[in-house]
């Protein structure tokens, strides 16, 4: 568990690689019961009030990967976060109710759902949890979703993106989301082939999980409604070796090839489509939008790929706290998606906590979570805010934007 007390000059980089490495040794040496010593039973419920006690911190969860395949992007999204809160505290005061304001972040393994409720079940054992940023990716939010609705804990993702997480979420809907949904992607997706390319053949391949499986089939879905001919391919994460497939490609020669997946397999496919013989355009998702891990291994390889899902222009005065805070730019898709998740959890927790005289708050979870659904934020820095009734964002202005690489970096398309 990682802990952020929170102080603008705390040098995030050196403490998040110092306290993650003690974490990883701690594991590494089999320190399981110092773990779970860490977790209480804390009665939690929707009809159960949250009780911050008395001159204990306000705590805010943050649910991201932190090691593994999908370190960068967790590492970023944890870091907007953290940027985000500092943002808030400078304008709101540091404290709620005499509290100050934490973070605990929570490595989710992304996609491994059983590490994500694993994460879960520590953040909900924290005393002054008051809502989770997170879950990082679709695979996890879906294990987890009834977990803290069971709980009555409020959790905004600001990069979980499949369709159906807000809509088949149990009642009372704690779940909401700053991030697109795929069916929105894959559309753009699809605008993208239609208004740039001349082509009418397409491969759409997902990753053989429900995230790239979701967003396969929304691209796939709105090409084909255009009068694409779309041949469906999948893979299995994990697999490196993509030699049968990029020669069946090669052979057919399609107009585009669009993967719907996470790197390393799209940086891998892209270098074996181009070794296979493959010229054409290669389009992918925010999953794979990164610099570290996709721009960077291939080099030149990578130039003319597509991505949609990419980062966004930030404001000139976000993206220099968050340097001055980090110590380095973002450069994965989701900055301010996650940034303006912190700010809408603490404005809805100043907006109904309920100081007592003991000097303990309470807070009612369903009275924090219809503040949440009606956000203060009404301008974010990913774009206008407001929710549905499922959780959704109801504004097309979502941070969704198609980029391509251009000299080593994601340029924008507009089109």
């Amino acid at each position: 568990m990682l802990s952020f007390p929170g102080s603008r000059h705390w040098a995030a980089v050196l403490v998040l690689g110092l306290v993650l490495a003690l974490t990883l040794a701690a594991a590494a040496c089999g320190d399981e019961e110092a773990q779970k010593d860490e977790i209480k039973d804390i009665e939690r419920g929707p009809d159960t009030p949250i009780v911050v006690p008395a001159d204990q911190p306000i705590i805010i969860g943050v649910s991201v990967p932190l090691t593994g395949p999908d370190e960068t992007a967790g590492t970023e999204d944890l870091h907007a976060a953290v940027v985000g809160v500092e943002r808030w505290k400078e304008e709101n005061g540091t404290a709620i109710g005499g509290h100050e304001i934490e973070i605990r972040a929570e490595d989710d393994g992304c996609s491994e759902s059983q590490v994500t409720e694993q994460a879960a079940e520590r953040l909900l054992g924290i005393e002054g949890l008051v809502g989770v940023i997170g879950p990082d990716c679709s695979a996890g939010a879906a294990a987890v979703i009834p977990t803290y609705a069971e709980a009555g804990v409020v959790m905004i993702s600001g990069s979980a993106t499949r369709t159906d997480l807000t809509l088949d979420q149990p009642e009372p809907r704690f779940f909401f989301r700053t991030a697109y949904t795929n069916a929105a992607e894959g559309v753009l997706q699809a605008r993208y082939v239609v208004a740039e390319l001349d082509v009418t053949t397409a491969y759409v391949i997902d990753d053989g999980e429900a995230y790239g499986e979701d967003l396969a089939d929304a691209a796939q879905e709105a090409l084909e409604a255009t009068g694409h001919t779309v041949t469906r391919e999948s893979i299995v994460r994990g697999t490196v070796d993509f030699s049968q497939l990029v020669g069946r490609i090669a052979a057919d020669n399609p107009g585009v090839v669009i993967f719907e997946g996470f790197n390393p397999a799209a940086a891998l496919l892209n270098r074996q489509l181009e070794d296979a013989g493959y010229s054409g355009p290669f389009v992918s998702s925010d999953a794979a939008a990164s610099v570290s891990d996709f721009i960077e291994p291939l080099g030149e390889l990578a130039e003319g790929a597509v991505f949609a899902g990419c980062l966004r222009d930030l404001p000139e005065e976000f993206l220099a706290d968050y340097i001055d805070i980090i110590g380095s730019e973002p450069t994965t898709p989701f900055p301010a998606q996650y940034a303006d998740a912190a700010t809408i959890l603490l404005d809805a927790v100043a907006e109904v906590a309920q100081e007592q005289p003991d000097g303990s708050l309470v807070i009612d979870p369903l009275e924090l979570r219809d503040a949440v659904s009606t956000p203060k934020l009404l301008a974010g820095l990913s774009g206008t805010i407001a929710f549905d009734e499922n959780g959704d964002r109801l504004a097309e202005s979502t941070g969704l934007v198609m980029c391509e690489v251009q000299d080593g970096e994601f340029v924008r398309i507009r089109f």
